[in-house]
């Protein structure tokens, strides 16, 4: 309700500071002081969107963990053998803003060439695995969520047994693949 709030608080100060910034009429007294005052309700719209969702984001985190830590507490935990894992690469590449040309585009707009491409390409090294092991006679296959290094530290890993996966007893599309640092 308080995102739907701000929204509309968000609304009306656009409108509100729009008409006021070019009103020139004698109707409507004193319309700086309401041009400000629709700047300010337009912040506190802003304020409301940012207070609940970072609430509603607060709430799940919570809710996320505690799942977590239920699952490894009542999970049948499994030691990964080495030989039913198969790693597989889940690198990429993208292009991202460059925030140092940024900046001087900011502080020096007439010092860069037309011409000139303010993006760099960003490598994200990440990996997984995937996990097959015969359980109450029926063949499973867990894939992991992806971790931030590469197919070689991860299977160093899985080696040191810093590796575990922790499967729900009653439902096994529930898992979840803790590294040990």
């Amino acid at each position: 309700m308080k995102i739907v709030f701000g929204f509309l608080l968000i609304i009306a100060s656009f409108t509100g500071t729009i008409f006021f910034r070019n009103y020139n009429g004698s109707v409507i007294p004193y319309p700086t002081l309401w041009y400000l005052s629709f700047i300010v309700s337009g912040l506190s719209g802003v304020w409301l969107i940012y207070s609940a969702t970072r609430k509603i984001k607060r709430i799940v985190e919570q809710h996320i963990n505690s799942e977590i830590e239920n699952l490894k507490a009542n999970a049948e935990k499994i030691e990964l053998n080495f030989e039913k894992c198969e790693f597989k690469s889940g690198s990429f590449s993208h292009q991202v803003e460059d925030q140092v040309m940024n900046t001087v585009k900011l502080f020096a707009p007439g010092s860069l060439a037309p011409g000139i491409d303010t993006t760099i390409t960003e490598n994200v090294i990440q990996s997984y695995l995937t996990y097959t092991d015969t359980m109450n006679a029926e063949l499973c296959k867990f894939i992991s969520q992806p971790f931030p290094f590469d197919q070689t530290t991860l299977k160093f890993y899985v080696l040191n047994h810093n590796i575990t996966l922790y499967v729900d007893r009653f439902n096994r599309k529930k898992y979840l693949f803790d590294l040990k640092r």
